[in-house]
């Protein structure tokens, strides 16, 4: 009995971690809002479009889309944000070595992305025309603008205005040609980039200019009901553009979440059977001991026992196996579950609130598995049970 009770302890402790991970990842501030939001792919170079030709394209169809009825807004960038796909780039941040490189994460944007999804500016200004005009020049003269994250900001900056900060610039050589770099133009809040569990790191916008793009349109009510409007939307400029990946943004983090959540249900899942197990064992051999001891129970009574003394007495006997069975189970636990650290997310594996919630709800459960035979015992007649065998 004790060990059944040690391994409902252990499974439980588990369910408890992972389903707290799930609530975890569920609860994170991914630094947009991620309601209403339709997605998807298009390419248009696929259909013949060139660079310019795909701008302008790109631009239509943003404009068509925001004046579409029940959409508030719409924009596109080169990834849809927290869909797995992650840009990073190097370049030379001033006062460091020549030989050494620093890093950011980074994301091209069209007109308006800040807006359609939400994202706060903490200083400067959103990408203009002319920022786009720069970015579209395959050798821009002119340092090309960018927007930066608060990460960013706390790792390059420091205290100093970001704002006109320069960085990146080369003189060009047998590395290549040379290079204005990049003018940060604008401070933004922090979001997740790729993935919720990856940690936000310094990120910089820059203005798409071809290539293929995810949109992101806002929708002022359910987005699954706008996708064939939209898809309509898109047929109007050239039917023979196939838009792909169309899905909403809380699908894409669901289907991130899809092995925390499986995992979650299936332990939970096991965590209750293995209680469930624990509690019918407890209550059979409580049954099974009042059963053989109806005599001697009988006796107590005769002799003048309680009937609060003999419940009192069936339930410890009970009692005492599952506190038993919990001690030993927690520390099993908590020497197991340490193989579980790489799946968990802002709980650590030995995490004492899960611990302790787990074997109080252990205890209560066994108590009232114990009740039952114990009440049974009490209603033990003193001269039937004289009379027994």
């Amino acid at each position: 009995m004790v060990t059944q009770v040690a391994l409902a302890i252990v499974v439980l402790v588990g369910a408890g971690l992972m389903v707290r991970t799930l609530q975890n990842l569920r609860s994170i501030d991914v630094g947009f809002d991620s309601h209403n939001l339709v997605l998807f792919g298009i390419n248009p170079a696929l259909a013949g479009y060139k660079d310019a030709q795909i701008d302008s394209f790109y631009r239509d169809l943003q404009s068509r889309l925001t004046e579409t009825p029940g959409v508030k807004a719409a924009s596109y960038s080169m990834v849809p944000l927290l869909s797995g796909a992650l840009m990073i780039t190097s370049f030379h941040w001033p006062g460091t070595p020549q030989d050494r490189e620093s890093d950011s994460d980074v994301l091209q944007i069209g007109p308006n992305f800040f807006s359609t999804m939400h994202i706060p500016f903490v200083a400067g200004r959103g990408f203009n025309s002319s920022d786009y005009e720069i970015a579209a020049s395959k050798q821009p003269t002119v340092a090309t603008p960018v927007i930066v994250d608060q990460a960013f900001v706390a790792k390059y900056v420091g205290e100093e205005n970001p704002l006109g900060k320069r960085f990146g610039e080369s003189a060009g050589g047998e590395d290549g040609p040379a290079s204005p770099g990049y003018e940060i133009i604008g401070v933004v809040r922090d979001t997740k980039y790729s993935d919720l569990r990856r940690e936000i790191k310094p990120m910089m916008y820059v203005p798409q200019s071809g290539m293929g793009a995810a949109f992101e349109v806002r929708t002022a009510g359910d987005p699954q009901a706008l996708v064939p409007t939209i898809r309509k939307t898109v047929a109007q400029i050239n039917p023979n553009l196939p838009l792909r990946d169309v899905t909403t943004e809380s699908q894409q983090i669901d289907r991130l979440l899809f092995q925390e959540r499986l995992v979650a249900r299936l332990s939970g899942f096991f965590g209750l059977l293995a209680l469930t197990l624990a509690c019918i064992g407890l209550y059979g051999l409580l049954a099974y001991e009042v059963t053989r001891r109806t005599r001697e129970i009988g006796i107590r009574r005769a002799l003048g026992a309680q009937a609060g003394d003999v419940l009192r007495q069936v339930v410890k006997q009970g009692l005492l196996l599952a506190l038993v069975g919990t001690a030993v189970g927690t520390g099993v636990a908590i020497g197991v579950t340490r193989y579980l650290k790489s799946m968990l997310y802002d709980v650590r594996a030995d995490d004492p609130v899960t611990i302790v919630a787990v074997g109080a709800l252990l205890v209560m459960v066994a108590m009232a598995a114990c009740f039952i035979p114990a009440r049974r015992a009490t209603n033990v007649d003193p001269m039937v049970a004289l009379r027994y065998e």
